[in-house]
Parts: structure tokens; sequence; C-alpha cells
């Protein structure tokens, strides 16, 4: 397909537009509904195809606005130790409403553990095994074989696997017991020292007839 100017056209969906402007989807989202920004050329399943040249054009043009640097450019640490601010600017939203995990909450972790599908579980374990070491998705996905056919976007499909993980915090009483922050191929998600800890205590207590 080429351009009346006899170019070729190069097209973009708002994962490629995420790159483009250096944002996370959301925010990706909320500029191309601004006025002056590039509309879509068409709209097909998986959502709006732009049009790759203008989209470059429109961030070229972008002036950045000073104060707190993006997410992506305020790099992870290699490892969060539990007093690391950046726990607080997490994006688990609603998910880390509500109390927070106690070294006593021993049969809330295990119920929370239990409530967990077979997968979630073991990405959940693989995160606590090297507590506050930011994870990306594409580890998880790899490590557990969850795109074999890498057709999918891995941040998609993590958070698929982790669906289960709602239903285990209002079982368990608790906020979420691991963190996750956008990046702008996904996601890095890392659990803390103090969680790893508890959830290591609870779970060698539990009896064999409890164990799933």
């Amino acid at each position: 397909m080429t351009k009346p100017n006899g170019r070729p056209l190069r097209l973009a969906g708002i994962a490629e537009a995420a790159a483009i402007y250096q944002a996370d989807k959301s925010q990706t989202r909320r500029l191309l509904a601004r006025d002056g920004a590039p509309q879509p050329i068409d709209t097909i399943a998986v959502g709006p195809i732009y049009d790759r040249d203008a989209l470059e054009r429109h961030a070229a043009t972008r002036t950045r606005k000073p104060g707190r640097p993006k997410k992506d450019e305020e790099q992870l640490p290699v490892h969060l130790d539990d007093a690391d601010p950046m726990w607080d600017k997490h994006d688990g939203g609603s998910g880390h409403d509500g109390p927070d995990w106690k070294p006593t909450d021993h049969a809330r972790a295990v119920a929370y553990h239990q409530a967990l599908s077979k997968t979630a579980r073991e990405i959940f374990d693989h995160l606590r095994a090297t507590p506050g070491r930011p994870i990306s998705c594409d580890e998880i996905a790899e490590r557990f074989n969850l795109n074999p056919d890498g057709t999918k976007n891995n941040p998609n499909v993590v958070a698929g696997y982790m669906n289960t993980t709602g239903r285990a915090r209002k079982e368990a009483g608790r906020r979420f017991p691991f963190h996750w922050w956008e990046t702008r191929n996904g996601a890095n998600y890392a659990v803390k020292q103090s969680v790893a800890d508890l959830f290591s205590a609870a779970l060698k207590e539990e009896t064999p007839a409890q164990q799933r």
C-alpha cells in the first residue's frame, strides 16, 4: 500500500504509537484523543491503526513539560529494599487499597496462595523467590512458556494469567502482595522481602492435606 506521493504507507497500532511517544498505552490513547493529534486511518479488531509517519512527525513537535520524569525514564533499580520509595510509585491502582500484609498474617497468606490459579501461583512463587528484584513480563512469559508462538503481547498474556489475583486478594482481606510498574515494553513485577518472608513461613507451616 502506498501514499499519494508514492511512498509506502507504514502502519502503527497503539503499542507502536506508545513506543513512538515514549509513553504507556493509557497515556498514548489520551494524547491521541486531543485536538491536533493524528487520526486513525482505520479501526480493526485490535484497535485503531495510524499512519506511522504522521505519528512520528507529531511526536517530534511535542515539547516535554518540566516536572517528574516519565516512568520509563525513571528506571527501577536492579534491587529494591523494602524502604525504597519506588514501591509507592506502583501502577497497581485499587489493588493496593486496604490493609497491608503483616508478619502474623500466616492464615491469610495461605488463603491467598490457595485462591490463585496454578499458573498465577507459579508466577507469584517466582517473584517471591527473588524478593526486591523487578522482573519483566517478558521474563515471566518466557520462563513459563505463556506465549509459545510469540504472536501475542506478553504484558497482556501475563496479566491474563494473573487475573485470579483479585479474587485471592479478597479471600485474604489484604492488598496485593506484589507490586507492578508500567514500562515502555510492558510491566515489571516485584515482591517485597518482608512479604516474601511471610509467605515462606506461612506455606512452610501448611500441612500436606491443605496443599493443592
